[in-house]
């Protein structure tokens, strides 16, 4: 009678928050869902593969030229349906060839015509939608099998949070499609499949490059079972799962135009987008010092380019975000190696959440959506209900709902009163809370082994993990 009850309570979450997630469909997201829904277009029209404009030879050329210091500027124009679209696709193809399904979803549906409109919205949010529902039902039948035990309370945070909705379809990002990859990749490595593990991290990381964050994570459970040997092996196979996947960009000469777009995510030139990390706090300070400024606390914070921190602080940013990340992650692989050596297999889940939380406080570049693949990886370890994983998932899902909140509203043209909450105070609200963000990542640090302990079942010994 009560596994009844708990599959009845299942479904009703599910359906639930699915429903509310179609009736959301239609939102027109951020300023990303028009390259979105343009991506898709040109990608229907030109193909996947003459994406990214740029082939081989032309990419090889401008990078000459820009190590010669030979001012370069170069911005291809696309024709699509939607009409012209100037400059290269910033996201990998794994992401493009679904925004390139969703168009051609939309095409059929307005009858070979493809226009912009509330429709071509709900086919670009749909694949998302369906991928966090991937999410749910993964995290579901894993924890199911593991534990034999039915997490309904724990999913139903993640399913029904408003944070969760917020991303996804409200904003119309479209992370859950990557983090559902990662998440797999990870339960398979949890079960010790590591040839599929490998594959659909591949999968991952051609999708979005966020996916990264989960690759050191799984070379240290390789590592700390077959060592050297193992990870060789397998690093080896990542790389060529990830040629295989490649191989018609690099039969038709455009492997290299891809890493010429991609790169353009880590070319962005402020020091947080959005991001209430410590960076954006460094920003607040780099504008509070200024005498056009009048009080401790500007009245608004706006994104500090590294220029202008550069011309403050007299060195670039990156001197100190890269070795405060390295530092970090040094640290949780380390942690995570001990508790996979105690046979914690459970700690794979929250090393790489903990991968994703370090990147958005300490690096720079880092925008408003990047945190949303820590909620993913850290599912599992909520849904078994531990109350110590549980506090930190809502404390740092309110402080990221009310990122996104803050400069997004519900999207575009619907800002919902962010800038007036946002001003209330007197002074901007984005400084008590990216404090508040900064005050969860110190609490973390200071917790004995990082929340590491926490991560093992109740009355499960480690020796069966």
């Amino acid at each position: 009678m009560k596994t009844d009850k708990r599959r009845l309570a299942f479904l009703a979450t599910l359906v639930g928050g699915l429903v509310l997630r179609l009736v959301l469909l239609w939102m027109p997201g951020t300023e990303d869902m028009f390259f979105f829904r343009m991506w898709g277009a040109q990608a229907l029209r030109s193909g996947l593969v003459k994406i990214y404009s740029l082939t081989d030879q032309d990419t090889i050329t401008l990078l000459l030229l820009r190590l010669r210091h030979i001012p370069v500027h170069v911005r291809p124009v696309n024709s699509t349906d939607l009409g012209p679209i100037a400059g290269v696709p910033d996201y990998p193809p794994g992401n493009i060839l679904v925004l390139e399904l969703s168009a051609a979803l939309c095409k059929t549906l307005q009858g070979g015509v493809l226009k912009a409109g509330p429709l071509l919205n709900a086919c670009v949010n749909l694949p998302p939608v369906l991928f966090s529902l991937g999410i749910l039902l993964a995290v579901w039948f894993f924890v199911k099998n593991e534990l034999g035990t039915m997490p309904v309370g724990g999913l139903a945070v993640f399913w029904l949070h408003p944070a969760i909705i917020l991303t996804s379809p409200i904003l119309g990002f479209q992370d859950p499609i990557f983090a559902l990859l990662c998440l797999l990749s990870l339960i398979l490595c949890y079960r010790r499949h590591y040839t599929s593990s490998v594959f659909l991290l591949a999968l991952g990381c051609l999708t979005k490059p966020q996916g990264a964050f989960v690759v050191p994570v799984v070379a240290m459970a390789l590592f700390s079972e077959g060592g050297w040997r193992a990870l060789w092996r397998y690093g080896l196979r990542l790389a060529l799962d990830a040629l295989l996947l490649l191989l018609p960009f690099i039969v038709a000469g455009r492997f290299l135009g891809i890493f010429a777009g991609v790169s353009q995510q880590v070319m962005y030139p402020a020091l947080s987008a959005q991001q209430l990390n410590v960076w954006w706090l460094v920003g607040g300070v780099l504008q509070a010092s200024r005498k056009s400024t009048q009080g401790f606390l500007p009245s608004e914070i706006t994104m500090v380019t590294k220029a202008d921190f550069v011309s403050w602080a007299g060195f670039h940013p990156l001197w100190i975000a890269l070795p405060a990340f390295a530092l970090f992650t040094a640290v949780n692989l380390y942690l995570l190696y001990l508790q996979l050596r105690a046979g914690n297999r459970w700690s794979l889940f929250w090393a790489a959440a903990l991968e994703v939380f370090g990147y958005n406080m300490l690096m720079v570049y880092t925008h408003e959506h990047h945190l949303y693949a820590f909620f993913v990886y850290a599912a599992p370890l909520v849904a078994l209900g531990n109350r110590a994983h549980a506090r930190f998932f809502w404390g740092l899902s309110a402080v990221y709902g009310l990122n996104l909140y803050l400069f997004d509203g519900l999207g575009q043209g619907i800002r919902a009163f962010n800038q007036a909450v946002r001003d209330v105070a007197g002074f901007d609200l984005t400084i008590p809370l990216a404090l508040a963000n900064v005050a969860i990542f110190v609490l973390l640090l200071r917790a004995k082994g990082w929340g590491y302990a926490a991560t093992v079942p109740s009355g499960v010994p480690r020796s069966v993990q």
